[in-house]
Order: C-alpha cells, then structure tokens, then sequence
C-alpha cells in the first residue's frame, strides 16, 4: 500500500512541475514574424559570447562582426526569441528598457551589444533561446 502512495505522490509532483515549467512559457503568447533567421548577412555575423548561459544570468553579451567594407548601424536592443514545441516565440520586453539611440558598428571590426536580462518582462528557463538583432539571430541555450 506505501507503494502505491509514493508513486501516486511522485506522480503528482512531476504533474505540478510539469504544469509550473508549462506555467512560465505561457507568457510567450507571440510567435516570432520570422521563423528561419540566419547568423550572418553581407559580411555582418553576430555571435553570443557564451553557447550556454545559466537561468541566473543577468547580462548577455551578442557580439557583432562586421566584416564588410561598410559601416554596420542597428539600434541598441538586442531582442530575444524562445523555441517552444518547434516555434519562435517573442520574450517579452519592459517598455522602459527601449531607447532611441543607435549603434555603429565600424568595417572589419568586432563591438558587442549587452542584452540586460532585467529588462524582460519574463523569467529564464531552461531551453533554446536565440538573440536578435537586426533581422539576424545568434542562437544559444539557457541551462539550470
């Protein structure tokens, strides 16, 4: 009979987890407008620093290549997108972490771009993640 109890009790606790993790994808109710997204255009790539951060993280740091002859602009958000059962989704932003100022990025040069992680208004969990920037994606995991 306790073995009966002690599976139904394992039973319901991996529910209530499955349920709680389920629980923080919920906020991700956008899917991302591109699902394919290359790493790299016109000599420009973009790279996150690490392959893997931890659910701890406070700063992400995107660093961009520009390896063409011209200067490379964008704006100095980098945005990020979460895979959910094969689909993009957008991760929400706080409205007050975005300006209007722009970046320049000058020929056959790296700079970096911060991704502040306090500025989202969702908590990391565990999954793939890829970070945007002008229409280009750097891809990278987010681990316990």
């Amino acid at each position: 009979m306790k073995k009966y109890i002690f599976t139904a009790f394992c039973i319901a606790l991996i529910l209530v987890c499955f349920t709680w993790y389920q629980a923080d994808d919920s906020h991700l109710k956008e899917e991302a407008p591109s699902q394919k997204r290359p790493d790299s255009e016109n000599g420009v790539t973009i790279k996150t620093e690490k392959a893997e951060y931890p659910t701890s993280i406070k700063k992400i740091i995107v660093n961009i290549q520009n390896d063409s002859n011209q200067v490379y602009t964008t704006g100095t958000h980098v945005f990020l997108e979460k895979k959910v059962r094969n689909t993009w989704y957008n991760v929400p932003m706080k409205s007050e972490f975005f300006t209007l100022k722009g970046l320049i990025h000058p020929p056959n040069k790296l700079s970096s771009i911060v991704l502040d992680v306090e500025g989202l208004k969702y908590k990391l969990t565990p999954g793939e993640y890829r970070a945007i920037i002008d229409g280009l994606a750097a891809p990278f995991e987010v681990v316990e």
